[in-house]
């Protein structure tokens, strides 16, 4: 079933997700004008605590809820706090307690905590930020509302192991929230008709499923891009009439106009061979050739690799193939002098580690293409 094609055609998740991701964005770009993590360390009190409406408090709990959800979460969760009968009475969460009753102390504790933490996430060191005592709700919020980008929109441990569950996503139990985003951020970049939607949108899709009881995973939705993107290009191709190597041509520009290519780009970021880094110069290198490829094989990213144009014609044409330990294997038609101006020797070989996918079409090029 092709899931992401149901999710986009049920208007309303779509409107619904859209808006969220609208509303969201004006709030947390209101936010960050007004508290920008430079400004931390001079607030007071008094715009710190929840109690006034246009607090730091208040717009993580209340006025931001539209970009992320804290769930049900009190005040003293912010550390620092008004107690809601009294109204102005400061009070502290019991990772304050041995400041007793010095408010003003523990509050500098508090902002430099918050402080050090955002620049541990800014500087992308997320095995220490757990060490902070700092409410796990707030810190994921403070998170992901000052480097959005990078992140989910989720607050709520139980909402994304629900949408870890919803696209079979399996990590340790002892997984933190910050490595459960990033493996569902990085999930995302793996299917193609996803890779470029924002994190609210992934986040929408993750709960529209949840909502319609469906669990998916990543083969399914790639298959279902993959059919349907080789489905445009053969399309294309056959409404031009024409065939043999003018055809071969347009393909090869069309997938390396797509997310085949980006794909590849993603996991060799050169060529696999030689290490050339010049993305101008790369091409997208079938490995099973397009012709001979079943619909979900065409665009598969496994069936691909990342070549520079040397070590690409020469794969293309069968004068190189390798085996099931990544080494090179070269034909004997190539002399020695074709060997050295054409960059191939017997000791180079693929420079990261095979999928089990990649030896499947490679035993095909081998058997199929390579001239002996």
């Amino acid at each position: 079933m092709d899931w992401i094609k149901l999710y986009e055609e049920d208007k309303m998740g779509m409107e619904k997700g859209k808006n969220t991701e609208n509303l969201g964005r004006k709030a947390r770009e209101e936010f960050l004008s007004k508290y920008p993590i430079e400004s931390i360390p001079n607030l007071t009190i008094e715009q710190y605590v929840f109690g006034d409406d246009n607090s730091f408090s208040y717009w993580l709990r209340r006025r931001l809820c539209n970009f992320a959800s804290m769930g049900n979460i009190y005040p003293e969760a912010f550390g620092v706090y008004t107690k809601k009968e009294t109204g102005s009475q400061i009070c502290l969460s019991r990772s304050y307690k041995e400041f007793s009753s010095d408010y003003e102390k523990a509050f500098d504790c508090l902002k430099k905590r918050i402080v050090n933490f955002l620049e541990d996430v800014k500087q992308e060191n997320y095995y220490n930020i757990e060490k902070y005592k700092i409410d796990r709700r707030v810190r994921n919020m403070l998170m992901i509302v000052y480097f959005y980008d990078r992140f989910v929109p989720v607050c709520v441990e139980k909402t994304m192991d629900n949408c870890l569950k919803r696209v079979s996503i399996s990590l340790e139990k002892s997984a933190t929230m910050v490595e459960k985003n990033l493996a569902l951020v990085e999930w995302k970049k793996t299917v193609p008709k996803l890779a470029d939607w924002s994190n609210q949108m992934i986040l929408d899709f993750c709960l529209w499923l949840n909502n319609k009881n469906i669990i998916t995973n990543k083969e399914e939705l790639c298959n279902n891009s993959i059919i349907e993107e080789a489905q445009k290009i053969e399309e294309e191709i056959s409404s031009l009439y024409i065939e043999g190597a003018s055809k071969e041509a347009i393909i090869n520009v069309r997938v390396n106009q797509g997310t085949f290519r980006d794909l590849l780009l993603k996991r060799y970021n050169g060529c696999c061979l030689c290490g050339v880094k010049n993305h101008a110069l790369l091409i997208a290198s079938h490995i099973k050739p397009w012709a001979e490829s079943e619909p979900e094989e065409k665009l598969d990213v496994d069936n691909g690799f990342l070549m520079c144009p040397n070590h690409d014609k020469l794969f293309d044409k069968g004068y190189i193939t390798f085996d099931d330990d990544d080494k090179i294997i070269i034909s004997d038609k190539l002399t020695e002098n074709d060997r050295l101006f054409l960059n191939v020797d017997s000791r180079m070989h693929i420079h990261i580690e095979l999928t089990e996918s990649n030896k499947k079409y490679l035993k095909f090029h081998r058997e199929n293409v390579f001239n002996r």
